[in-house]
């Protein structure tokens, strides 16, 4: 029996009449049966056309950090667009925004806000190359940066053994439609080893613009750099004059207030931040520091956009992070996602389930499997079929994570200790149907 209720079914197939397969992204499609309508959301539940309440560990790929129509962020965004939405000016909100994001990441000279992960990457890594006078870019197996085309290589997408060796990695597209020469302009090598990072700066050096990483896998189960790892792309970038661009759109305002530099102790030189930044309102930022900004100071690197920094956008950025400046959202988040980490990885050690609990309390996933992955290589072995079976069951009894399991949890900042001791009470019932016990 699929996931859809009768009034689900209805809105998915008026969904397939009006949308291409009834959506907006390919990733929201789980087949005529299981795809969700949703009506609406609030604090950390969601509910379909049917009206059944899930516990929402999804939170639309992890924007939604302090629960669903928080007031503080509703009230700012309704403000906004009272007093009116684009102007394509500099605006006081925008402003605002952007001071209230330099007190939360002390690192952060300057910003420019944009609309959306993807684009913030895709400048990101223009004023990389304008500044520098390079082209090309190294990332990382299992890294997403978004869906412009110098991006879209050896994503969680990509097959492994499309990936060639681990000495001389082959960038592998995810899609069709991007012209044969993106690829002479793109490395790519595996996360965490820091000697083909080596290898690669000793051939190219001098040609690499920008090394864009992900400080943590927001694809890979939520796979975490190993100790000295993003310290030695600190040094590589230093010493052939190279930019070093984290990717947060996952991770800021996410695992710390001040992202991965405050959890991990390594300064990019640029940053890109959305999803959380705005708790669900399309908002991002390209933050910098040092010279690399005089890129767009001086001009001549193109950074635009007509809907950047408008009037709801920033309101919901500004209000946001100045509720996780001023109140304890992340460190409820620490402590009830520590315990649903813990719960579970106990819940699975009891039915004697290879496996490993990765990540943090904010955003965490699983290995069903042997060992520890350090890689998006080392997940190939993981038990695709369990965790599938698992989390589809937790879904029918009402609790959401994404069945894909390289996408980690989310959880928000509205779940309740209830709300654990439900998931965890779900997860092993769930556990066990999948086992066949």
């Amino acid at each position: 029996m699929g996931l859809q209720g009768p009034k689900t079914a209805a809105w998915f197939a008026r969904a397939k009449e009006a949308l291409v397969n009834g959506v907006s992204s390919g990733w929201r499609n789980w087949g005529d049966d299981d795809t969700l309508v949703i009506t609406r959301g609030e604090g950390a539940y969601l509910y379909d056309a049917d009206g059944r309440r899930y516990i929402d560990f999804h939170n639309g790929f992890g924007p939604v950090i302090l629960g669903h129509g928080h007031h503080a962020v509703t009230e700012a965004v309704a403000q906004a667009m009272a007093d009116g939405t684009t102007f394509a000016f500099t605006q006081r909100r925008e402003v605002e925004a952007a001071e209230t994001v330099k007190r939360a990441v002390p690192w952060v000279e300057q910003l420019r806000f944009t609309n959306t992960g993807t684009e913030a990457t895709m400048h990101a890594i223009r004023l990389a190359r304008g500044f520098t006078g390079r082209d090309v870019i190294v990332k990382f197996e299992g890294n997403y940066h978004g869906a412009h085309d110098y991006v879209l290589y050896s994503t969680p997408s990509s097959p492994v053994d499309a990936l060639g060796s681990r000495f001389r990695p082959i960038p592998s597209p995810t899609t069709s439609g991007i012209p044969d020469p993106v690829v002479t302009f793109v490395r790519t090598l595996p996360f965490n080893d820091l000697d083909a990072a080596r290898r690669l700066f000793a051939d190219e050096g001098r040609r690499i613009a920008a090394v864009l990483v992900e400080p943590m896998l927001g694809n890979v189960m939520g796979i975490e750099p190993v100790p000295g790892f993003l310290e030695g792309l600190r040094e590589l970038c230093d010493e052939h004059g190279t930019v070093l661009v984290f990717d947060e759109v996952k991770t800021g305002f996410r695992i710390a207030v001040g992202g991965a530099a405050e959890v991990y102790g390594v300064v990019p030189d640029l940053a890109c931040f959305a999803k959380a930044l705005g708790n669900g309102v399309p908002v991002a930022a390209i933050a910098g520091r040092g010279p690399v900004l005089d890129g767009w100071r001086q001009g001549g690197i193109a950074q635009m956009g007509t809907y950047c920094g408008n009037g709801v956008a920033v309101a919901a950025a500004q209000a946001t992070v100045a509720e996780l400046l001023a109140g304890d959202h992340l460190a409820h988040l620490e402590r009830v996602g520590g315990d649903l980490m813990a719960g579970t990885a106990k819940i699975l050690a009891a039915r004697g389930v290879p496996s490993r609990v990765l990540g943090r309390p904010a955003m965490f996933g699983f290995y069903l499997g042997e060992g520890t992955p350090n890689d998006y290589r080392a997940t190939d072995d993981h038990d695709e079929e369990l965790y599938e079976r698992l989390t589809m069951g937790m879904i029918r009894r009402g609790v959401l994570p994404n069945p894909d399991a390289l996408e980690p949890w989310f959880p928000n900042a509205a779940l309740t200790d209830e709300d654990v001791a439900t998931t965890l009470m779900v997860f092993e019932e769930a556990l066990d149907e999948a086992l066949g016990a």
